[in-house]
């Protein structure tokens, strides 16, 4: 075997195993491919006459259908499609991206995307475990992305966010930083399918409890699609410089031990 690469793959091997750690995690990436859901993936119907999600098997999407209701004090019945907040820990950052599809003409009250709740399932609501939503707004005006409040509409430290845009299909990015007593950074992107590149609406900080983050829609006459969900933990990383550090660390420590062979 020769021995001068045996070493050089040993240190690339330990150089790879610190840097993985600092990689992202998916919890949960789904494009609905297939006839069954990820099993990562839940659905928590309090009220079938309010509205239904279900896997639309053919156009590969999570639908949204039912005569829909509004969601300001209660949750009123509303579907969630929800998976587990990941578990990063004080530092960590987590992230949910979705796409949200209207499949109708209609442009007004309706609203859907991203929001975080607690369970169990039927629970929810401004003065039940959920605190803002973040989504695609065909209510208020402009028509646009907004980040808004339940119950006193001024989640967090902040008044709503909003941006106007015209489309009936955005992509949502959330992507939250875990601070201490669920102290939470809320970092808030948007983009039209067709971009490369994401746009900041702003972001919230907010402290809450929530163990859930899901798919929602609040409104009425709801026909809305989902195209994927996407849920993504990241554990804390060290800052460049300590990662630099760290693999020339690695690096001397070969190149010393390859000094010392050739010298005996």
């Amino acid at each position: 075997m020769d021995h001068k690469l045996n070493s050089v793959g040993s240190w690339t091997v330990l150089s790879l195993g610190l840097l993985l750690p600092f990689c992202g995690r998916a919890d949960l990436a789904t494009s609905f491919q297939g006839s069954t859901l990820d099993s990562n993936l839940h659905l928590d119907i309090p009220d079938t006459g309010v509205g239904s999600i279900s896997l639309d098997t053919a156009n590969h999407n999570l639908l949204f259908t039912g005569t829909g209701a509004d969601l300001w004090d209660t949750r009123n019945g509303l579907p969630y499609a929800w998976t587990a907040i990941p578990q990063v820990g004080v530092g960590g950052v987590w992230s949910a991206e979705t796409e949200v599809h209207f499949n109708d003409l209609q442009s007004d009250a309706r609203i859907a995307g991203l929001t975080t709740y607690s369970g169990p399932d039927g629970s929810g609501g401004a003065s039940e475990g959920q605190q803002f939503t973040f989504s695609l707004d065909q209510w208020d005006d402009p028509n646009g992305v907004w980040l808004q409040g339940l119950g006193n509409n001024h989640p967090g430290n902040s008044d709503n966010l909003s941006a106007a845009l015209d489309t009936d299909t955005v992509d949502l990015r959330m992507i939250v930083t875990v601070g201490a007593l669920n102290d939470n950074l809320y970092d808030l992107y948007y983009k039209l399918p067709t971009d490369s590149d994401w746009t900041s609406l702003g972001s919230m900080e907010d402290v809450d409890g929530n163990d859930r983050v899901a798919l929602f829609f609040k409104g009425y006459d709801m026909n809305v699609s989902f195209n994927y969900f996407n849920v993504t933990s990241v554990s804390t990383a060290p800052e460049p410089g300590t990662l630099a550090l760290i693999s020339l660390g690695a690096f001397g420590g070969w190149f010393a031990r390859k000094k010392s062979q050739r010298s005996a």
